[in-house]
């Protein structure tokens, strides 16, 4: 029997009626249906909201149209998203993302917030990020195997769709001294594609399978497809990655740590300990 979704009539009153959420984005915040919020509206005899009201609270801006913006946004997509219409004849995506990382509900905000409505939710193991847009956002929705073709046009592109991915997915951090980088991912395309770019920029990489499909994961199951690491660890390296990146990576916690990794090479160069 499925368990009863507990909500009291004032909360619903203002969460519908005061933040002038839609069922939708309540029933996101009870991991619910919309229907189960529409229902308890209907049973609580909550008034319901009229037509203009509605129009009035999903108010959404358009996509700014900027070629480097979508790159970043596709990449951060690719890596860490969930984008989806709410039904076929809808205007609406949504565009979700669960973390435990509060700099990303952050970079969440600073991404959709000028474009429409954001909520976040704490719960046990994070936090959820729901993210109100309308259509022009529709080059979210597919799930890309392949990095899409039109972000080769130029090479602030390139780098924009390669910090998003790095910003969903990447990871600097120092190691038994030395600055390093790496992104695990089941996205093998994407990252042969990364690798490919790098490696065109001189920058040394190590791109290798660290995990078969089927295998058994310490404490989490299996893995349900390959898994491929990417590292830059090479000083020289990963400081011209840096520099290429920099410029277009968002995420705070990347950031931070990035400058760590730089300072780390800055001071060997310093010292004399970078081959």
């Amino acid at each position: 029997m499925r368990k009863k979704v507990l909500i009291a009539q004032e909360e619903l009153q203002r969460l519908y009626w005061n933040e002038r959420k839609s069922s939708l984005e309540i029933a996101q915040l009870f991991h619910c249906h919309a229907m189960t919020i529409r229902n308890r509206i209907r049973e609580f005899g909550i008034l319901k909201r009229s037509p203009s009201d509605a129009r009035m609270r999903y108010e959404r801006g358009d996509f700014s149209g900027n070629s480097v913006e979508k790159a970043y946004l596709l990449g951060f997509r690719l890596g860490d998203l969930n984008a989806y219409q709410t039904n076929s004849r809808s205007e609406m995506i949504v565009i979700r993302c669960h973390t435990t990382q509060i700099a990303q509900v952050t970079l969440m905000r600073k991404l959709f917030s000028p474009y429409g409505h954001v909520t976040s939710s704490e719960g046990r193991h994070g936090y959820s990020v729901n993210c109100f847009v309308n259509m022009t956002f529709n080059f979210l929705l597919p799930k890309h195997e392949q990095v899409p073709q039109d972000i080769e046009r130029s090479e602030a592109s390139i780098w924009a769709f390669t910090a998003g991915y790095v910003d969903a997915e990447g990871h600097f951090g120092i190691n038994q001294g030395r600055a390093r980088f790496k992104i695990d991912s089941y996205d093998v395309h994407i990252l042969e594609w990364i690798s490919n770019t790098l490696e065109r920029s001189s920058i040394r990489i190590k791109f290798r399978r660290i995990a078969l499909e089927g295998q058994q994961q310490f404490r989490l199951g299996i893995f349900h497809k390959d898994l491929w690491r990417l590292e830059v660890n090479e000083a020289n390296s990963l400081q011209c990655f840096i520099y290429l990146v920099v410029p277009y990576l968002q995420h705070e916690k990347r950031k931070t740590d990035m400058i760590r990794c730089l300072n780390n090479i800055l001071d060997r160069q310093v010292k004399g300990t970078v081959i």
